[in-house]
């Protein structure tokens, strides 16, 4: 009864959200920084949180003001109906004029989807598949013609993960091959992957080192008091981004992260 209960209310609150938006890649949906990996959230987990985005995040194209980059900020929301899909809603802030002063009026909006078919074994990798800005694939699709859909973050990747026991501590490691849709994010497809680490006396935290295709990226990320997570990084080991999210389970299961 519990999980019918979940189920419903998730497929409610899909419902309302208006599907045909845009996306913004790796907020709300678990992964490391700017790279896809295998690793999900746990069957049940929902997530609403917001994200400070540095210009360097953004593509080169649609978040510009006065033909220059800006940094801006998304909000989301996430949820994890089973341990095998994850599903999540995403509003990045877009600059517009108003009354002669630059405002953060517009949003490019994000459906994304990951479905992890393979789960992580002791011999063998996590695999999982996902797609930002599902409803403008679907879109692009019916209208036969991408230009008339703005695909700001649209793409696509597989990715595998696996997690190695190094005396209590452990280490992740990712590879993933990823597709954007739009040549001026062209920088980012390819070969990316990265490594985390737990360690053993703070589980609940982890370092992040990343390739995006691109650039380096490090950060750190942790659960705390069971329901706040944060996450801080440097791109290229210079452009911060800065996140906080309230993370809770629906069928109220507890888990240290």
């Amino acid at each position: 009864m519990k999980r019918h209960f979940f189920l419903s209310i998730a497929i409610l609150t899909l419902a309302m959200i208006p599907l045909a938006g845009r996306a913004q890649q790796y907020t709300g949906i678990s992964g490391l920084l700017h790279v896809p990996s295998a690793d999900m959230h746990h069957e049940g987990d929902a997530c609403i949180g917001i994200h400070y985005l540095n210009k360097n995040m953004l593509p080169d194209v649609g978040f510009l003001y006065n033909n220059e980059k800006y940094n801006t900020y998304d909000y989301y929301l996430s949820i994890t109906p089973y341990s095998w899909i994850e599903l999540s809603y995403v509003c990045t802030k877009r600059m517009d004029m108003v009354d002669g002063e630059p405002v953060y009026k517009r949003k490019d909006r994000n459906f994304s989807m990951k479905i992890r078919p393979l789960q992580e074994g002791k011999y063998w990798p996590a695999v999982a598949i996902g797609c930002n800005d599902v409803a403008s694939s679907v879109a692009s699709i019916i209208t036969s013609n991408n230009d008339n859909v703005q695909l700001y973050f649209q793409n696509y990747y597989l990715a595998t993960t696996k997690h190695f026991d190094l005396g209590g501590n452990e280490l992740g490691v990712t590879l993933a091959y990823r597709y954007y849709t739009r040549d001026y994010n062209a920088k980012w497809n390819g070969i990316v992957g990265g490594v985390t680490f737990r360690p053993s006396f703070f589980p609940q935290a982890r370092a992040i080192a990343e390739w995006t295709g691109n650039e380096f990226q490090i950060g750190i990320d942790a659960l705390l008091f069971r329901h706040i997570f944060i996450q801080a990084s440097l791109k290229d080991f210079k452009y911060p981004c800065v996140g906080l999210c309230f993370q809770t389970n629906l069928l109220g299961h507890h888990y240290k992260y």
